[in-house]
């Protein structure tokens, strides 16, 4: 993801859903409990690609083989 010459990596709370493919309300309680690596921003939540990709990688379950 990139907005033209500088790359993007902090993802709002809709974005980030949709590369989780959650619910934004999904994506507000996880980050609330803690359970969705997020920075605040102010008052605005906004969440790192990269957590977002060590999260996904650490929750993946393997097939069994």
């Amino acid at each position: 993801m990139s907005n033209g010459v500088i790359g993007r990596r902090l993802l709002n709370v809709r974005e980030a859903a949709q590369y989780l493919g959650l619910e934004v309300d999904t994506v507000y309680k996880k980050s609330r409990l803690r359970e969705v690596p997020c920075v605040k921003v102010g008052r605005a939540l906004r969440f790192d690609v990269k957590a977002l990709e060590r999260y996904i990688e650490q929750h993946t379950i393997e097939t069994i083989d």
